[in-house]
């Protein structure tokens, strides 16, 4: 109980303490000359070109793709342009995983920024949708959908980061849930890090579950990480330490993500548990990065 009051003070604090939001900024009609930003030009014939701007005048811009071409942009060609989520690595191109505030299901240290979000659904019964209302304070929401049940699972999860960095992300959050058919409420307080890069992370979370408002009395744990293995695909690992069980289930997978969607594909076992057969059950899910 001393944990969870703790949290919520700790939240409040950090609520009281963000600084506020950067005034939105008119984006130029071409992107500025920067050959540290990848950006997406859509030229008026409808074609793309992804690369690098390193030199542009009042006439034309010059792009560095992503092959290694130099080519030459009219400023009268270029009907639109986005900045693209990545960076270079090692001389290849490496889109940025926009799903790093969550492993499979844990949440990690990380938040979503100001205006990002994504759409998720967990097993086709699942779907929720995480919003990022300021740079440190990221909302959840999201129900079950049992086919013929009365009433379904409600929950909301809101998540506060109190450090926010390239290599140490620290938050602090919780989870609440009316269960179905007025069986009561479960939930949990957290305190979420993440140590690493967006390539290659490791997370650690302590938090307190509760039921009907009755917290355990001892903590929960969750230890995971990631690792990019390609320019799309990350390993995800998670193992949950549960109050009172002696058992530990974990789940372990990929990730497969492009700009704006991603799906996961992993395994769930239960470490330590009695089991015939084949000992591992699929999980997938799928999102909608914006």
């Amino acid at each position: 109980m001393q944990f969870a009051r703790s949290l919520v003070c700790g939240a409040v604090a950090a609520l009281v303490l963000m600084p506020p939001a950067a005034a939105l900024q008119v984006a130029p009609t071409t992107p500025l000359a920067d050959s540290t930003v990848v950006v997406a030009i859509r030229l008026t014939d409808g074609s793309e070109l992804i690369g690098r701007v390193v030199a542009a005048d009042d006439t034309a811009l010059i792009v560095v793709t992503n092959a290694g071409l130099r080519v030459v942009v009219p400023r009268a060609a270029v009907g639109s342009w986005r900045a693209m989520r990545g960076h270079m690595a090692g001389g290849a191109y490496r889109l940025t995983d926009p799903n790093v505030s969550r492993l499979f299901f844990a949440p990690t240290g990380r938040n979503l920024q100001a205006g990002e979000g994504y759409f998720a659904d967990y097993f086709l019964f699942f779907p929720f949708v995480a919003v990022g209302v300021h740079d440190r304070l990221t909302v959840a929401a999201g129900m079950s959908l049992f086919p013929g049940a009365s009433s379904q699972l409600l929950y909301v999860a809101p998540k506060i980061g109190v450090a926010q960095g390239e290599r140490l992300n620290f938050a602090v959050g919780g989870i609440y849930a009316s269960l179905p058919e007025g069986e009561g409420n479960i939930g949990a307080g957290y305190a979420a890090l993440t140590v690493g890069s967006e390539d290659a992370a490791a997370t650690f979370l302590a938090g307190y579950p509760f039921a009907d408002g009755e917290f355990t009395d001892a903590p929960g744990f969750v230890g995971g990480g990631e690792a990019r293995l390609s320019a799309r695909t990350k390993f995800l690992a998670e193992v949950w330490k549960l109050p009172g069980v002696d058992e530990l289930p974990a789940v372990f997978g990929l990730r497969f993500f492009g700009e704006r969607i991603a799906v996961d594909f992993g395994l769930v076992h239960v470490i330590g548990a009695d089991t015939e057969g084949f000992p591992f059950f699929p999980w997938v899910d799928f999102v909608v990065n914006w």
